[in-house]
């Protein structure tokens, strides 16, 4: 049996939550499993990644999908949405569009821990582009050398070394989904 539990982000207090979650695991045999804001937060907290609750000081925000469940800090003066819908956030928000979750080829990590991959029932059609093209050509704008001839290529990379996340970085980045 599993007992599942929200991230704490709603009304309820995370640690009473979580406490109250695990004693009724230990008592019926079961194990407590929290449920993350996106199935890749699960992914980006095993790779030690997920740094989007220190946002504060941050003055450029590119956001991949809907807003940081947080809210949009007040320091950011400028802020881009990769997104496929408008959302509420956005209203000053220059607009990238991107495709939706039938467009998307690549891995997500479930709230198992498993890494699924996703082959698109849709292809892209100009002028959008998979998520792997963009963070690319964002990437060489920065000034980061890649040389990427797809999404394979970046998966094998990944499953070799997961990035380091030494200094850590400044946020910029919001992952694909944050409901």
């Amino acid at each position: 049996m599993a007992i599942l539990f929200g991230d704490g982000h709603g009304s309820e207090d995370i640690n009473d939550l979580a406490k109250a979650c695990g004693d009724l695991a230990e008592k019926v045999g079961g194990k407590e499993m929290p449920l993350y804001r996106a199935t890749n937060e699960r992914g980006a907290l095993a790779a030690g990644v997920a740094r989007w609750d220190k946002l504060e000081g941050v003055d450029a925000l590119l956001s991949w999908g809907p807003p940081p469940t947080a809210g949009i800090p007040r320091s950011v003066k400028f802020i881009a949405a990769w997104d496929h819908l408008p959302r509420p956030g956005y209203e000053k928000a220059v607009i990238l569009p991107a495709t939706t979750f039938a467009e998307r080829q690549g891995s997500y990590t479930n709230v198992e821990g498993t890494v699924q991959f996703l082959r698109p029932p849709i292809p892209v059609r100009s002028p959008l582009k998979d998520g792997w093209e963009v963070l690319c050509e964002l990437a060489i704008a920065l000034g980061v050398k890649v040389d990427y001839a797809g999404i394979f290529p970046i998966q094998r990379e990944l499953a070799i070394q997961p990035p380091d996340p030494d200094p850590d970085p400044t946020p910029v980045l919001i992952g694909p989904a944050h409901p």
